[in-house]
């Protein structure tokens, strides 16, 4: 998500009964969170957030305007702009409580320019352990696409759609320790890719390198977008092999093809970021599994075919049918059997 997806466990699986409380309150730099409303304080919830949460409250759930309310508290500091926190998010249609995806726990950055508005406001005031629930109009998530173009059966522009989120661990910057049994420490990561250089395939985007390993990423004159996944593989580590479910530890950039503008990038951030492979989209998936620690990967990902799909590409301010490039380094991995 990215909402970069960007972009893994959260609250605990089971009946558990949650039942909206508190708004307000205000973010890490004394800005008011946004406030609760009568859809948000009264949603109530069970199940896993990400996995198999359901709405358990009345329905519709109607909000003219976004709305955010507590439903779980969390403990420890508000997360800043600029960290990175862990997220695990699910989405309903509240005129009749209808699940419309799940995603399972992942590391989001908090930063305005990147998220989505409703993303952003759901995520600037949380506390690690903190669930809330976010109830905004249709417009305020899908933006003009129309509702028969989302994928999603039922759904009206007319519905307001409610979003779920349980956040984790935050990520405290470059050096700091914040590594949980099963997890590793920044001095444990290898600082960019190394390994045997690779050529791209004819038609591929040229990567150079500055002195850090950070990439600059150029698309190929005359050359279309592909509009099926494409991965290579630019520099082949010799480290452990990135096994399906593993926690991932990269350094990455991600940019637009038709305008080569920059979107998302943990070299921007200044550190590596993790994730599991099972909780990002397809596209950094495959272009993550199977690889060595080591090894950096280019990825082209179109809208629909790995990618976060032409709504979401929408709602971060792109057209519906761009292709992202993503310039991967794997600098770690923790396989899912060791955690």
């Amino acid at each position: 998500m990215k909402l970069t997806r960007a972009i893994l466990p959260a609250a605990l699986a089971g009946a558990l009964l949650l039942t909206g409380c508190s708004g307000g309150g205000k973010d890490a730099s004394g800005v008011d969170c946004l406030p609760a409303g009568d859809a948000s304080k009264s949603l109530e919830v069970k199940g896993k957030t990400g996995d198999d949460l359901e709405i358990t409250s009345k329905t519709p759930l109607k909000a003219k305007e976004m709305q955010r309310s507590v439903l779980e508290k969390g403990k420890g500091d508000t997360v800043k702009d600029g960290q990175n926190i862990a997220v695990a998010m699910s989405m309903f249609n509240g005129a009749d409580g209808t699940s419309l995806q799940q995603f399972p726990e992942s590391e989001v950055p908090v930063a305005k320019e990147q998220l989505a508005e409703w993303a952003y406001e759901g995520i600037r005031c949380a506390v690690p352990g903190e669930q809330v629930a976010v109830v905004a109009p249709y417009d305020k998530v899908f933006g003009e696409t129309p509702a028969d173009q989302t994928g999603f059966e039922g759904l009206s522009e007319k519905d307001s759609i409610v979003v779920v989120m349980k956040f984790g661990k935050t990520s405290e910057g470059s050096g700091a320790s914040t590594a949980e049994p099963g997890e590793l420490e920044p001095d444990q990561l290898l600082k960019k890719a190394e390994g045997e250089k690779k050529p791209a395939p004819e038609g591929f985007p040229t990567v150079k390198l500055d002195k850090d390993g950070a990439p600059t990423i150029t698309m190929p004159e005359g050359v279309e977008a592909p509009d099926k996944l494409e991965i290579a593989t630019l520099i082949e580590g010799d480290g452990e092999t990135v096994e399906p479910g593993d926690r991932v530890y990269v350094n990455y950039r991600g940019v637009i093809w038709r305008t080569g503008e920059e979107f998302d990038s943990s070299w921007s951030r200044g550190e590596a970021t993790s994730f599991t492979t099972d909780g990002v989209i397809g596209g950094f998936q495959k272009a993550l599994e199977g690889q060595k620690v080591g090894s950096q990967v280019i990825a082209v990902v179109p809208a629909d075919d790995g990618g976060y799909g032409a709504a979401q590409l929408e709602q971060m301010g792109h057209e519906p049918d761009d292709v992202m490039v993503f310039v991967l380094d794997i600098l770690g991995t923790v396989h899912a059997d060791s955690k």
